[in-house]
């Protein structure tokens, strides 16, 4: 019988040591198996904090993994943005048409008209960085839900905007008129000194005051670049967005510069790349059109329409696959700043494991 009882002691499965009294019991009952389930997806974005080469690439991933958010909003954010700037291009045109008729006819002053038409059209260009802002609240859900591998349609977050949409579209409002701000306030002393007949003065302040307004442009863009994600992830006002990206881009600041800097200007040359040999047959064909249907003056004005129109949505397409693309990396930043400084990669681990 004893030998019996030292053997129950003994045996691991009917009982068991309580460490705080060093004494035999009868095992307690052990906790109910979970049954097994299957573990969460990988997403398409490492729950951690990327490398230099990593940003810029998840960018491309992100926007190759949901296309339609992507280029799909940007596509039509700037279709609206060309309409814009068409109807008061057009308005602009048809109040100064007496002088750009006497413009026509002096080739000098025609010259320096078209320069100033490039050196504004370069300034659109910079100033649609507001733009970006409006684009990458659009597509942060996207970002968001792309750590579980989750696709996001372009109706789906429009849907999760409820509640935020004008407050994006104030921030936008607000950035843009930013920019604007600062190139008019630069640009004033340019018209003062031309008033005053000092072309010299003129000439060189134009130039410090190009270098002054990209500076400036380039700071304030980057220190507030999380303002849209800010909006409509965390759901913040505008004045707490605009504290909010402050806040974020203290850190990493020469990082996040390198990044978003660098990732538009490949993304540009890429795009580049692709729609100047377009261009380039686009051109070819015109002229060859303009050869042999000379003297029929109907033909070229079809011609000249239907070239300008394909040009035209050339430039668009171009413009909403940079901006869709830059827009997607300013999300992947925005989330691996968090990560870097807040510890965010451990709330997605867990919140995708509780799925």
């Amino acid at each position: 019988m004893a030998g019996l009882a030292v053997m129950g002691r003994s045996n691991a499965w009917t009982s068991e040591v309580d460490w705080h009294t060093g004494r035999w019991q009868a095992r307690t009952a052990s906790a109910p198996h979970h049954s097994w389930a299957p573990p969460p997806p990988r997403g398409l974005l490492p729950k951690r904090p990327l490398t230099f080469i990593e940003a810029l690439d998840s960018g491309f991933r992100l926007l190759r993994f949901a296309p339609g958010l992507s280029i799909g909003s940007s596509l039509i954010v700037f279709t609206l943005w060309s309409l814009l700037l068409t109807a008061i291009g057009t308005f602009v045109a048809v109040q100064f048409l007496p002088f750009l008729y006497d413009l026509s006819g002096n080739d000098e002053a025609l010259s320096g008209f078209l320069a100033l038409a490039q050196l504004g059209s370069a300034a659109l260009s910079l100033l649609s960085l507001g733009l970006a802002h409006l684009l990458s609240g659009l597509i942060a859900t996207g970002t968001r839900a792309s750590f579980g591998a989750r696709r996001t349609t372009l109706s789906e977050a429009w849907k999760a905007l409820a509640g935020r949409r004008l407050r994006l579209v104030s921030a936008t409002v607000l950035m843009s008129a930013i920019n604007l701000g600062l190139l008019l306030a630069l640009a004033a002393p340019t018209a003062l000194f031309a008033l005053i007949d000092s072309p010299v003065l003129a000439f060189v302040w134009a130039g410090i005051a190009v270098l002054l307004w990209l500076l400036a442009l380039l700071w304030i863009n980057l220190r507030l670049s999380f303002l849209g994600a800010s909006i409509v992830v965390e759901d913040l006002n505008v004045r707490a967005g605009i504290r909010r990206s402050w806040a974020l881009t203290s850190r990493g600041y020469w990082r996040l510069l390198g990044q978003l800097a660098l990732g538009y200007f490949l993304s540009n040359q890429l795009v580049q790349l692709v729609i100047s040999p377009l261009v380039f047959v686009i051109s070819i064909a015109v002229g060859l059109g303009f050869a042999t249907t000379e003297g029929n003056d109907t033909a070229q004005l079809v011609l000249g329409v239907v070239a300008g129109g394909l040009l035209l949505a050339l430039t668009l397409i171009s413009s909403a696959v940079l901006f869709a693309y830059f827009s997607c990396l300013v999300t992947v930043c925005y989330f691996d700043q968090q990560m870097r400084t807040e510890g965010l990669d451990l709330v997605l681990i867990r919140s995708e494991e509780e799925r």
